[in-house]
């Protein structure tokens, strides 16, 4: 099995020349999991780097796993770059669980959602993560804009939390599962 740092150096190598990034069977990879480990973690740096790649790439279409990694929210604010593109149909799954994330990376990742609501996530996951009422606030309305979202995963959420998810998802009528 190839290491989280040479898988991600390959993808972002294909995905840059707009093209879907290949195992080294030459099999097509079905998604992008980089699910940091305790010696092996992405930085925001390469969160940077693979946006760029994503903005670039009109063909890999499938999920991302970056749960782990410690990111902060400037890997959320260069993710943000690749969702609200026009056009873009990256990601259908996006994984940021266990992150160093505050409120800043809901708002980032539900604009982005909320600029580009045709965006086919259909599932967005930010496990063991406090979003705060901010960020919270932000991600319910992106999942009221866009459809296509049917699963969330909001994190850790509060009692003021549950009051606007509550308030917020009353006239929701798209989202599948919902999990805090």
């Amino acid at each position: 099995m190839t290491s989280l740092p040479g898988r991600f150096e390959r993808d972002v190598l294909f995905l840059g020349k707009g093209e879907i990034p290949l195992e080294n069977s030459g099999r097509e990879v079905p998604h992008l999991d980089y699910s940091g480990e305790e010696h092996e973690k992405l930085s925001d740096r390469d969160v940077c780097r693979l946006s760029e790649a994503l903005c670039a790439n009109n063909k890999f279409v499938g999920s991302l796993e970056l749960q782990g990694n410690g990111l902060t929210d400037l890997a959320a604010l260069h993710l943000a770059k690749a969702i609200e593109q026009a056009g873009s149909r990256n990601i259908t799954k996006l994984d940021l669980s266990d992150n160093k994330f505050t409120s800043k990376a809901g708002v980032y990742i539900g604009s982005a959602l909320i600029k580009n609501p045709e965006y086919p996530m259909y599932n967005l996951t930010f496990e063991n993560v406090y979003l705060g009422e901010d960020g919270l606030v932000r991600i319910i309305e992106a999942v009221n804009a866009n459809k296509n979202i049917l699963k969330l995963n909001c994190g850790i959420v509060t009692d003021c939390g549950l009051e606007i998810l509550a308030e917020k998802l009353q006239t929701n009528t798209s989202l599948e599962e919902i999990i805090f």
